[in-house]
């Protein structure tokens, strides 16, 4: 067995509680309380990290790497709020959640055209398959 399967398979856990709770919350309070009750957990496990690893500087890393670190965290914060609105707004969790875990596609097209990653076979049948189940998803 390859070690990395067994975090793999613990955030796929704790991110299916967390899809599932996230609704549960989103129905109870506007978006903004949900998203800063939310992020106190993160706020939480970033301390214990600083703490434990320290601060990135910019000493240690150059402008560009930080710039590209605050902006990778803005997009994934600002995701994060869109998907907090859509439950909100009356998205099924059984919905939503799948529907925006299909990030990879997207993932997979930007690593192509900046990145210069190669497009296999199955890659290419995983982006069909994407589209598919984005279609399927949003069918009532």
């Amino acid at each position: 067995m390859k070690w990395w399967v067994v975090p793999a398979i613990g955030a796929l856990l704790l991110w299916g509680v967390w899809g599932a709770s996230l609704k549960i919350v989103s129905q109870k309070a506007p978006w903004h309380q949900v998203y800063l009750a939310t992020n106190t957990g993160i706020l939480i496990m970033m301390i214990i990290i600083a703490l434990r690893y320290g601060i990135p500087t910019p000493t240690k890393y150059s402008p560009q790497w930080l710039a590209t670190a605050i902006a990778t965290g803005l997009a994934g914060t600002l995701g994060y709020i869109l998907l907090i609105l859509s439950l909100e707004m009356g998205g099924k969790a059984s919905i939503v959640i799948p529907l925006t875990s299909l990030y990879p596609a997207v993932t997979t097209m930007i690593g192509m055209t900046l990145l210069g990653e190669q497009l296999t076979y199955k890659r290419g049948l995983g982006i069909v398959l994407a589209l598919v189940a984005i279609i399927l998803l949003t069918r009532d």
